[in-house]
């Protein structure tokens, strides 16, 4: 029996890097018995891809794309409308990718494969980083960490992951992204419900994408800019989930550590940074991202908003 599997991609305002992204899933290895197709939802006031713009790449592409637009700016609204487009073709599947991605040819074969050896509804793999300019030396890397294919997850983020169709048809858990948190965090609150909600997440360790990181992306104001989002959004999911008393008493004493011993370590690393160029700049910017996790997660927890996805990274 042929599997129906569609694969979304959400843009905004990086033309180039979809259609690269678009190639890579063009020349996927279908996997036996399964019909691939790709839905595109455009999440910019007025649409690229239109007319002949549409016409021209479809036609470079060997598997059917269908594009589709959303006005309302914010990534909640767009994954759902990429939902509601891929459920419009009655798949077996839907797999999620990021427009500034490229899959490896082996990518949905690996993660199909994996959720029929493990009878799993969820599976998410790696994300390898290919850098215009290297990060800063006192940047950690916040990529998940290797482990074996089929370790059961709890959350997942939506750069690299396959779903059943059951997750979010109206027959099944019927699930959707909380268009509230419009500044982050939504694929990892998305990823949690569908857990709770008793489907089985699995990691897939060999199933990779390629992400291009823009030189404008490793910025010190915009890597502090992400931290600081990370936080804001992180409290502001706890308010949602679990009332805003309890996020207020978990993250107000959190948030005052990270802030008393974020300012000491920045003042610390600037004194010895005269000495000890590198090892005085390592912790002042980790006191510096420990303040910005700080006064994110007090940001969060009175509901504010972050803007760091209204700049776009890349072209």
């Amino acid at each position: 029996m042929t599997q129906k599997l569609v694969i979304a991609v959400c843009t905004a305002q990086r033309p180039k890097m979809l259609q690269a992204c678009l190639e890579s899933l063009d020349n996927l290895i279908q996997p036996e018995k399964a019909e691939l197709s790709i839905v595109v939802v455009e999440n910019d006031p007025q649409p690229h891809f239109t007319g002949k713009a549409a016409d021209d790449l479809k036609a470079r592409l060997s598997l059917p794309v269908f594009f589709h637009h959303e006005s309302r700016k914010g990534i909640p609204f767009a994954r759902n409308t990429a939902l509601e487009a891929a459920l419009e073709h009655v798949p077996d599947w839907v797999a999620l990718i990021d427009d500034d991605e490229r899959a490896e040819p082996d990518w949905i074969e690996k993660l199909l494969a994996a959720c029929t050896q493990h009878q799993a509804e969820v599976a998410n793999g790696p994300v390898r980083r290919i850098y215009e300019k290297p990060a800063p030396h006192w940047w950690k890397s916040q990529l998940l960490k290797s482990r074996p294919t089929g370790t059961v997850i709890t959350e997942a983020p939506t750069n690299n992951i396959l779903l059943s169709a059951r997750i979010i048809s109206k027959n099944g858990l019927g699930l959707r992204f909380d268009e509230r948190l419009t500044f982050g965090s939504e694929d990892i609150d998305f990823f949690r419900r569908t857990h709770v909600a008793g489907a089985k997440m699995i990691w897939v360790d060999d199933a990779f994408v390629e992400e291009d990181i823009p030189a404008s992306r490793v910025t010190t104001g915009r890597l502090l800019s992400r931290m600081h989002m990370a936080a804001t959004s992180g409290a502001f999911n706890m308010v949602l989930r679990e009332g805003r008393l309890k996020a207020a008493l978990h993250f107000i004493p959190k948030s005052t550590r990270r802030m008393f011993f974020g300012l000491l370590a920045t003042v610390i690393g600037f004194v010895i940074k005269p000495f000890a160029r590198k090892r005085g700049e390592k912790l002042f910017y980790y006191g510096l991202i420990r303040l910005m996790k700080g006064s994110g997660n007090l940001r969060g927890l009175f509901g504010r908003a972050h803007n760091y996805y209204d700049v776009i990274d890349g072209h």
